[in-house]
């Protein structure tokens, strides 16, 4: 599953479970970003207080870093994706000439032969040239990746402290924690979609 291209010219790495190492790091990471995420949370609220700040607003400065965030991931994902047209347009064009003079060498009939077939695996080719070379747009749009899932995972943190020092009710505190959590795994499912 390591390196599975799950995307037109890319190589998303998706962890899993079956006993790969990778699957294990996953879930390392996993563990390792919400212990590290609480630890940061409950640093934030201890500066929060020296500071005299609430927690909703510290809870609202968090949540609007992640926001915007989350804005810049997507115009770098949407550039990316333009220069993946762009050189997937420039490969299509270039095979297209290249089919044209075998036409015009070899007459239509042999010609004919590499029109559609030539065309794709130029296309295809290209998407994974471009695959093997990365920029500096692609390392931001990792950095600011690793940042907005930071900040994510940290207003969660900042939620669930939140919830458990407001509400005095055991049972009120653990529906509103189980509340929060179904919101943020289905706001991560509808987000990590792939069409």
């Amino acid at each position: 599953m390591s390196g599975a291209q799950t995307t037109p010219g890319g190589t998303q790495v998706t962890g899993g479970v079956g006993g790969t190492t990778f699957g294990m790091l996953s879930s390392i990471g996993s563990d390792l970003s919400v212990s590290v995420s609480f630890n940061i949370a409950s640093e934030l609220l201890d500066a929060a207080k020296d500071e005299q700040i609430a927690a909703d607003e510290l809870i609202s400065l968090v949540l609007g870093f992640a926001i915007i965030f989350s804005a810049v991931q997507a115009r770098l994902n949407k550039t990316l994706e333009d220069r993946r047209k762009s050189v997937v347009e420039k490969a299509r064009s270039k095979a297209r000439a290249r089919v044209s003079q075998l036409k015009e060498l070899h007459g239509e009939a042999l010609g004919g032969l590499f029109s559609e077939g030539f065309v794709h695996s130029a296309e295809h080719a290209a998407v994974n040239e471009l695959a093997t070379k990365r920029s500096g747009i692609d390392f931001l749009a990792l950095v600011v990746n690793i940042l907005q899932r930071i900040l994510v995972a940290i207003s969660v943190q900042l939620l669930a402290a939140s919830v458990r020092s407001q509400q005095e009710s055991r049972l009120v505190r653990t529906v509103s924690l189980i509340g929060l959590a179904i919101f943020f795994v289905f706001v991560e499912s509808l987000t990590t979609r792939h069409m």
